[in-house]
């Protein structure tokens, strides 16, 4: 779920410095160039759902300069964050959604995740508007379910789901500090999140997705397998 949010016009009034190459934060190494190895990881991830990324990467470097200070639609993954995407079916709208509060591009996570499918809508090379205050820095993915009660339900999802933090986890050399809930983001504390920034809007915004439960069930299920 999305935080609505109108941008400012900052960029011709010197407030936002443009940055082409960002220092990211996190554990970077040369290893993490591409994409995972899905098949080495045990999933299929489909890609039939994607997003044009002709289209998508301008859009995104223009929201992350009003938004980061950082003119690039490149993302080096510092994080992951998790969602649920609050309807019952295939949410097309991450898909086809060309816009948001009057600014583009549309919505878009990386991944959807629902039962024991997983599409991916954007590469994790790219940065996606899924998580307002992260999108600069985190792997965004949505599982299909109506609320935390019902994503509870979907044993299979959340299965999934914990095979494809595993295996990002592993391709980035990230640890499970760096594994956030959207409520946790929105709360936009760094001390909780340090990667956590807006250069337009940093106040807090209310999310609870995907629940503290459903939370616990993906960390538990990332230690009990290697």
């Amino acid at each position: 779920m999305f935080k609505w949010c109108v941008p400012a016009i900052m960029i011709g009034l010197g407030l936002v410095q443009v940055a082409q190459a960002p220092a990211q934060n996190g554990n970077q190494n040369s290893n993490q160039s591409g994409n995972p190895n899905y098949p080495s990881c045990g999933i299929q991830v489909k890609t039939d759902r994607a997003r044009s990324l002709s289209e998508w990467k301008p859009a995104m470097s223009q929201y992350s300069l009003r938004h980061y200070g950082e003119q690039t639609w490149e993302l080096q993954p510092a994080a992951i964050v998790m969602h649920y995407t609050a309807g019952e079916t295939f949410p097309w709208n991450l898909v086809n959604s060309k816009d948001f509060a009057g600014e583009k591009p549309g919505l878009a996570s990386h991944y959807v995740v629902d039962g024991n499918q997983i599409w991916e809508l954007l590469p994790p090379s790219v940065r996606s508007r899924a998580t307002y205050g992260i999108n600069h820095r985190a792997i965004s993915i949505e599982m299909v379910a109506r609320d935390a009660a019902d994503l509870a339900k979907r044993k299979s999802t959340l299965q999934t789901a914990t095979e494809l933090v595993r295996c990002l986890m592993r391709h980035y050399q990230l640890d499970q500090s760096k594994l956030y809930s959207h409520q946790a983001v929105a709360r936009m504390n760094p001390q909780e999140v340090p990667e956590v920034k807006d250069l337009i809007d940093d106040k807090p915004y209310h999310k609870i997705d995907p629940g503290e439960a459903n939370m616990h069930t993906i960390r538990q299920g990332l230690r009990q397998k290697p």
